[in-house]
């Protein structure tokens, strides 16, 4: 009986040393964690274009993706501002009503000033290095029923302003912010195709509503979609079961035809409308409202665009993508712009809605410029040849691309401005040019290399 009990206890002490050495090492790896350009995210959700649900498909088709209180959406506003020793925090309020205690809480952030990391009732749940492009974060397991505090804490010194050297003099902030409300089984994306035929009347459209699920069971979902003309017409519509095994997602394919010259340009900034309505056990749990540009993008070796297969002369107007307005780009129109041209950093994603209503074509650039690196590729230079850098550039390429693939006016992409070149600018091409074979690449400092359309 007495070594039974010296045996018990004996490993009872090693399973107690086991766990505080995992802690300490926790505890070792959380106070580096931000040091490391390895580390890049926390709990954030996979990047895609801005989706936002309703509970009603009028309130869906009305508001769009815009951020309006609504039964399923709670805007984050009124943020106190406070300072402290590593993190500029603002913090606010949000509820949970209990008509979400079955569904998913998913925190939007469009954008902020420099890396952050996200508390809900003082819980550390997400962490996004590059707050540049929108991320998303589950909230449902931190959030409790009524009330909630939520605390964005924009980090001051991080190793990802070595390659923000377009920021140095940026004050403190954070953009559109909203907590939504998502069932279990979800429509999580819209993903569309155009393909043209010059000879012909008609537009070939390909299109994919991608649906994903949480659960640790399979779900089964029902989801309708209708294709809507400008004239109100119906395009086509119908409906597809899906039952997604756990955790799983999966692409619901259709097709159809438009008009060639219902296709959009900056002449014609025609759209559809995409709605979606959800239906789980024979109940309407979420509907969606999508306006898609249905157009093609193609360059040549001399650098001339061909939009929907006619030949585009580019006339670019620079803006100040935090500022710019819906009457600074009409009055560009007016003078024969048909281009806008915006500065390094972060542009909200009503900027982009603006250029796709109103026919402005725009170059997306990626956030990195790490000039004051210098252009060395040796060990100590620039981070572009540093392969500990990888993660960090192909992150903030994928969440560049991810979140404003679905925009018409994105005709191209600027992968990096004054960066040298090396490794990282090489793989960060390639994996543009996986996702996207027509719409251009490029790197202006590529210097001749090949990493440039």
């Amino acid at each position: 009986m007495t070594d039974k009990y010296s045996n018990y206890n004996q490993d009872m002490k090693r399973f107690f040393s086991i766990i505080a050495l995992l802690t300490l090492t926790v505890n070792i790896l959380c106070g580096q964690e931000y040091d490391s350009p390895e580390y890049i995210s926390l709990g954030r959700e996979k990047a895609r274009t801005k989706v936002v649900p309703y509970p009603t498909a009028e309130e869906a088709q009305a508001l769009g993706a815009g951020m309006v209180a609504s039964k399923f959406v709670r805007p984050v506003k009124e943020w106190t501002r406070t300072e402290e020793a590593d993190a500029v925090v603002f913090t606010s309020k949000y509820v949970i009503p209990f008509v979400w205690l079955s569904r998913m809480a998913i925190l939007y952030v469009d954008e902020a000033s420099g890396a952050y990391e996200v508390l809900i009732n003082g819980q550390k749940v997400g962490y996004s290095a590059n707050a540049f492009a929108p991320a998303e974060f589950n909230v449902t397991k931190a959030s409790k029923e009524d009330l909630n505090t939520i605390s964005i804490r924009v980090l001051k010194d991080h190793f990802s302003r070595k390659m923000e050297c377009f920021n140095d003099k940026t004050e403190a902030h954070i953009g559109e912010v909203f907590v939504m409300s998502q069932p279990m089984i979800r429509v999580r994306e819209v993903l569309h195709n155009t393909r043209v035929d010059m000879k012909s009347e008609w537009a070939n459209v390909d299109l994919g509503i991608v649906v994903k699920t949480e659960s640790l069971n399979p779900k089964k979902a029902r989801i309708h979609y209708e294709l809507v003309a400008p004239d109100t017409t119906v395009v086509t519509y119908g409906h597809r079961d899906i039952t997604i095994g756990m955790r799983g997602e999966d692409t619901i394919k259709f097709a159809a035809q438009i008009p060639y010259a219902l296709t959009w340009c900056a002449e014609m900034p025609v759209r559809y409308r995409l709605n979606i309505r959800t239906q789980v056990e024979g109940r309407n749990v979420e509907y969606q409202s999508h306006m898609i540009g249905f157009r093609t993008v193609e360059s040549d070796k001399e650098g001339n665009f061909f939009i929907n297969g006619i030949q585009t002369e580019l006339f670019y107007r620079d803006f100040d993508p935090l500022t710019v307005t819906d009457k600074d780009i009409i009055a560009a129109r007016v003078l024969k712009y048909n281009a806008l041209r915006f500065k390094m950093g972060a542009v909200p994603q009503n900027v982009y809605r603006m250029c796709d209503s109103l026919g402005m074509y725009v170059i997306a650039q990626v956030p990195i410029n790490t000039s004051k690196s210098g252009l060395s590729r040796q060990v100590g230079g620039n981070p572009s040849n540093d392969p500990r850098w990888k993660n960090a550039y192909l992150d903030r390429v994928e969440t560049s691309y991810r979140t404003t693939r679905g925009h018409a006016c994105v005709i191209g992409y600027i992968m990096a401005e004054e960066s040298s070149n090396g490794i990282n600018l090489y793989e960060s091409y390639l994996r543009l040019k996986k996702w996207e074979a027509k719409r251009p690449v490029v790197y202006i400092d590529a210097a001749g290399e090949w990493n440039s359309d």
